[in-house]
């Protein structure tokens, strides 16, 4: 594969495994990230120089560390990641850069927080909720979150230069640092949790996690322990029975038929494989990103007392929009990306900022993606308000009205044909009222706050991506049969 086509998309580089993903492409990036972490250029970038005097209310600050503050490696439970992982670390280790890699699996959360400790990068061996036969390499900055578009851009500048022998220094690598064991300690001191199960147990309340295999698998019941705690595809399988550990409906079959068995005093929680996003069902309907985003912002601002602006991604239900105006707060939209989230965190003043994806993170904490944390606020929640998990959705409607989202991905064989699809769709949309319509990266058709439809193209996999809000369910779902009938004409 020419190193002109390895680019990072909204969050790192994924690829099929021995086509795209191969030891001689994973040398190739683990060069180009090196070369940017020892650069006179990484020191110039923009987010190196905000003056904080200007924005002294930032969530998080950015503090720039040269490559001797070393670089922290982790990787997830897909097929090989640990080798590739190796891998990773013998070429930094030929930079003369020391390598803290992680002793364990860890989740993508658990690296970031790692890094934002003091260290001057992070390098996560993960497909995050690609297929079984993908892997990737996520590079976070310091700060703890995603790298911003000029890094990747560097990073893909130096992928054009040849790369030279790599000569391991293995005594620059660090192997004893279990990352996932820290980052658990960490969470520990971030929620109450014998509240959490004292409220579950008193309340005869059950919680379903599935993992779906993923890194993350086990670890709720480490942290509450409780026999009302029932844990789904909590081992390693990197084939992960055939299908995406991404936090879907249609992968979570399995999931709401447990909670819709243990009935209404119950919630179900799933992660995806390499812990950053999140989905949830209760007995009567699927808790999705779309809701959780803002329940979590009622919580801060509620019941923890904490304040800032909320962010979400184009895609993204309007309700926390709703919310912010009820609650006076400001609310900003960004494109399609965490790393739009992260740049923000770092600049301003941001309380909770999150994706339709199912990532969402959080000030006091790390500008990061974080499932297994948001989940438990989600408990927190319940506890504080005494409400029961049937109850949750109802909750956050009162403060935002009623309206319902949905998805489709519209598959393609190949990155060209998707590509190739989408300039054929924005040639037939382009008739619509131009007064309801935009055309950037993304086709939207927009009525209201409540009633809208958008298509993207994946950057990661072959396929176009549905959105679509309503006033109810059904509603959302025919706008986005609407939207399939004109392609099929």
């Amino acid at each position: 594969m020419p190193s002109n086509m390895i680019n990072f998309g909204t969050d790192g580089w994924r690829a099929i495994i021995a086509q795209d993903f191969t030891i001689e492409n994973v040398e190739k990036v683990s060069t180009a990230i090196a070369k940017l972490i020892k650069s006179d250029e990484r020191r110039k970038l923009d987010i190196y120089n905000i003056d904080y005097s200007k924005h002294p209310n930032s969530s998080y600050k950015v503090e720039y560390r040269d490559y001797k503050a070393g670089v922290v490696i982790g990787y997830d439970y897909r097929f090989m990641s640990e080798y590739f992982a190796y891998k990773v670390a013998e070429v930094l280790s030929s930079f003369k850069i020391p390598v803290i890699l992680s002793s364990t699996a860890c989740s993508t959360p658990a690296l970031s927080l790692k890094v934002s400790k003091g260290h001057a990068a992070g390098i996560m061996i993960t497909a995050s909720h690609n297929p079984y036969f993908y892997n990737g390499i996520k590079y976070k900055a310091e700060y703890g979150g995603s790298a911003t578009t000029e890094m990747t851009k560097i990073i893909e500048n130096f992928l054009k230069e040849p790369i030279s022998n790599i000569t391991p220094y293995i005594e620059l690598i660090d192997k004893s640092q279990d990352v996932q064991a820290e980052y658990i300690k960490s969470i520990q001191n971030k929620v109450d949790l014998e509240k959490i199960r004292s409220f579950i147990e008193k309340n005869n309340i059950f919680i379903v996690v599935d993992y779906m295999f993923g890194v993350l698998s086990g670890s709720f019941k480490y942290l509450i322990s409780s026999q009302n705690i029932i844990e789904l595809n909590n081992q390693r399988n990197p084939y992960f029975n055939g299908t995406s550990p991404e936090p879907i409906p249609q992968n979570l079959g399995n999931l709401r038929k447990i909670v819709r068995m243990l009935g209404t005093n119950s919630i179900g929680f799933a992660f995806d494989g390499d812990g950053d996003r999140i989905f949830a069902t209760n007995y009567k309907e699927w808790i999705t990103p779309h809701e959780i985003l803002p329940l979590l912002a009622l919580h801060l601002i509620k019941n923890k007392g904490w304040e800032g602006k909320v962010v979400r991604t184009l895609p993204t239900s309007t309700k926390l929009k709703r919310l912010a105006e009820k609650m006076n707060l400001e609310a900003i939209e960004t494109p399609v990306g965490f790393k739009y989230i992260a740049d923000l965190f770092v600049k301003d003043n941001i309380l909770i900022g999150g994706e339709e994806s199912g990532g969402i993170g959080f000030k006091n904490h790390i500008p990061e993606r974080d499932s297994l944390l948001n989940a438990l606020y989600i408990l927190e929640i319940m506890c504080d308000l005494n409400i029961k998990p049937i109850d949750i959705i109802d909750y956050l409607h009162s403060f935002t009205g009623v309206s319902y989202c949905y998805r489709y991905d519209l598959h393609f064989k190949s990155i060209e044909e998707q590509k190739k699809k989408y300039e054929e769709i924005k040639n037939k949309i382009v008739e619509i009222d131009r007064g309801k319509l935009q055309i950037k990266d993304y086709i939207k058709i927009e009525e209201d706050d409540r009633n809208w439809i958008a298509l993207r193209p994946s950057g990661t996999e072959p396929l176009i991506r549905i959105y679509s809000e309503a006033n109810t369910l059904e509603e959302a779902k025919q706008k986005v049969n609407n939207i399939l009938s004109i392609l099929k004409e």
